[in-house]
């Protein structure tokens, strides 16, 4: 599932959804990050949490 806007939800909602997709096996990524994925940028973007 690609999830966008999520922002927008309260926790008990978003939580809901995650909990719906793990219940299902269906993974669930957020859209900015699948589109840094396609865009090939993902890998260089999170390098600075990877201490």
């Amino acid at each position: 599932m690609i999830h966008c806007g999520g922002y927008m939800l309260n926790d008990k909602t978003m939580l809901n959804r995650q909990k719906i997709a793990k219940d299902n096996n269906v993974a669930i990524t957020n859209y900015g990050i699948l589109i840094s994925k396609i865009q090939g940028v993902l890998k260089r973007s999170i390098e600075i949490f990877n201490l």
